[in-house]
């Protein structure tokens, strides 16, 4: 797995879901774990796709077109 810090969680970069940093939250207690055992965490600026922008506004676009989608 790979993750970035966020202001508010982590994001996991395989599916772009964000994790909360809620103790309830089964992604966070594995992202917890994770760390545990030497995972290393990417920092808030720092993103593997540094050249198409930003992971968070990447995630957001992404968020943003499904938006106007008809099921």
């Amino acid at each position: 797995m790979t993750y970035q810090l966020t202001p508010c969680g982590v994001l996991r970069i395989e599916d772009s879901a964000f994790i909360p940093q809620d103790p309830t939250n089964r992604d966070w207690v594995a992202y917890q774990s994770w760390l545990v055992s030497g995972g290393q965490v990417l920092p808030l600026d720092e993103a593997p796709e540094a050249a198409a922008g930003s992971t968070l506004k990447t995630l957001a676009n992404k968020w943003l077109a499904g938006i106007g989608r008809q099921p």
